[in-house]
């Protein structure tokens, strides 16, 4: 599972429990924060709500609904935008509606910028407005004029900030309005936008109070913004900025407090650090570790505040040489660094040693004794579950794995297996998947995250042929099972997929054998179609016929790609 599908969870969550305090507030007669709506207006909202989550039939279906909702809202855009339930639905529908409602509401909002780009609730739609003028600015299908329009709107807005800058810097909406503007600016990719991000930047490092923006969250992760666009527009005004960071806001002024600098011991400093890792030089790269990182890694790494900034240290180290030397100071504490939970540390390490192809053989060696599957050597074959739980050999055996297709496995540890199975000798871990008993093996890949192991397994430049023969001969018998199931399908297509003519025969006749209730699941009826049972079952000639043109096909379009 990835990361992004979590937060969509999460979303849904919040979405749920939006709607059940809108029902309990209306129940006593209050009527949304915010700007007071009448009761009918404010129940509409709610209904509104509540039909955009069931979902539409189709495209058209959901035009019209969303076109019916903004007429209700006709001279009454401010007032609705300003009401907490008003401006949820508006800021959800503003994307699907057509370009004379959005006219409509840069209309209403523009003479009225000054109180809503810090009102709590319809600041939000001033930023939708903004984002969606921005993309309509660009489109294909609207006319010159009407792009023009929307264009303007995003200037006007972003002047009128930039102009009012001290004002709205400080106040926590006018603030993200303010990041949304530049965002929009860098992204319609046109020299009078660029100009006025080039003007924001000039702007604030003359500040007096520069240093104190990025001693504050706010303002320090508006910095930060700033910072990441003017990598694309300017880096002559970029290398200003990262040179004055450098030398007067990360400057310690005194000995380090808890030997760690001055930098480390502020939450939006550090976050400036990270960004500033992220879009420098390499001779700036360079400076950063000497003067931060350099014999402090280990520390940096298992403290709570800063091990995200050793996590894109890792990421952006580009030289072999410097990244060794990284890799050494931090090779002794892979266990301290997993104890402390901070183990996209070690997915760095492990993608780093992929891309700048070193210290692969140490990476897995020091993993393995973190995890205290390296001596005696029969624990080696546990290697593969204590990593997929980023768990050690101890407490990995205390889970059954014949269940851990229902287990919630560690999504660093998978993402790192997937890394291990590209190094260029990946032996200890293809024998250790290997060595897992049929149920194990089976059920690990008919788990969500272990569905990608199967695939990384079979597409692993340097996973031999044989180690791949040998583990989709070895789950002969379960095919049926992983093609029933949403995860193991997934794995079933890998190994399909990676699998030569004679063991897709085997896997055929396995499929055709005993009660086919596998094909009437969901994703055993897809698996069935991919692989053709039906024609198998008719005529295995044909099946092997059918197979080989496809085969040529692939092959034919794999050449033309390269």
């Amino acid at each position: 599972m990835s990361e992004s599908s979590v937060n969509k969870n999460r979303n849904k969550k919040r979405k749920k429990s939006f709607l059940k305090n809108a029902r309990k507030y209306a129940k006593k007669g209050c009527y949304g924060r915010g700007s007071e709506l009448d009761a009918d207006t404010y129940q509409y909202f709610v209904r509104i709500m509540e039909a955009y989550r069931e979902g539409f039939d189709n495209d058209e279906d959901k035009i019209v609904f969303v076109n019916n909702v903004f007429e209700q809202t006709e001279n009454s855009e401010i007032n609705c935008s300003r009401n907490q339930v008003g401006c949820r639905v508006i800021e959800i529908l503003l994307p699907f509606a057509n370009d004379s409602v959005l006219i409509k509401y840069i209309e209403a909002f523009s003479p009225e910028l000054r109180p809503l780009s810090n009102d709590r609730f319809a600041s939000h739609i001033l930023e939708a407005l903004v984002v969606e003028a921005s993309k309509r600015s660009k489109g294909e299908k609207t006319d010159t004029k009407t792009k023009s329009l929307f264009k303007g709107f995003v200037l006007k807005v972003s002047k009128f900030l930039l102009n009012n800058l001290e004002d709205y810097i400080w106040d926590t909406y006018g603030n993200h309005v303010t990041r949304t503007c530049i965002e929009q600016l860098v992204q319609i990719k046109d020299g009078e936008c660029s100009e006025v991000v080039k003007e924001y930047s000039q702007r604030l490092i003359a500040w007096p109070q520069f240093n104190e923006l990025c001693q504050m969250e706010l303002t320090s992760g508006f910095l930060q913004i700033l910072i990441k666009h003017l990598q694309k527009i300017d880096e002559d005004q970029l290398k200003i900025y990262l040179k004055k960071l450098i030398k007067e806001t990360f400057k310690s002024d005194g000995p380090e407090t808890g030997g760690f600098p001055k930098v480390f011991l502020s939450k939006s400093l550090i976050m400036l650090l990270e960004t500033c890792i992220e879009v420098c030089s390499k001779k700036i790269f360079n400076k950063l570790y000497k003067n931060y990182f350099a014999g402090r890694l280990s520390r940096l790494a298992v403290t709570r505040n800063t091990n995200f900034a050793v996590q894109k240290l890792v990421q952006h180290c580009s030289e072999k040489e410097q990244f060794e030397e990284v890799f050494r100071e931090l090779a002794d504490h892979f266990k301290d660094i997993i104890e402390a939970g901070h183990t996209g540390i070690i997915l760095a390490l492990a993608k780093s040693c992929k891309s700048l192809s070193t210290l692969q053989g140490s990476f897995a060696q020091n993993l393995m004794k973190a995890l205290n599957c390296w001596e005696p050597e029969e624990r080696q074959q546990s290697f593969i579950l204590c990593l997929s739980r980023f768990a050690t050999f101890d407490k990995s055996i205390e889970q059954p794995a014949a269940n851990i297709h229902k287990e919630k496995l560690n999504l660093h540890g998978t993402l790192v297996v997937q890394q291990l199975l590209s190094f260029n000798k990946p032996i200890k871990l293809v024998n250790s998947i290997l060595s897992l008993d049929l149920t194990e093996l089976k059920n690990l890949f008919c788990n969500t995250m272990g569905s990608h192991i199967a695939d990384s397994y079979m597409k692993g430049e340097f996973v031999g042929e044989k180690s791949r023969e040998k583990l989709v001969r070895k789950l002969l018998g379960t095919y049926q099972e992983l093609a029933s199931t949403k995860y193991g399908s997934r794995s079933f297509e890998a190994l399909w997929n990676g699998a030569h003519l004679k063991l897709k025969l085997m896997i055929m006749e396995e499929l055709s054998k005993k009660d086919a209730s596998w094909t009437n699941t969901q994703f055993g009826q897809i698996i069935s179609n991919k692989v053709n049972l039906a024609l198998f079952k008719r005529s295995r000639e044909d099946w092997k016929n059918s197979l080989n043109k496809v085969d040529k096909t692939e092959k034919i379009l794999a050449d033309i790609l390269k």
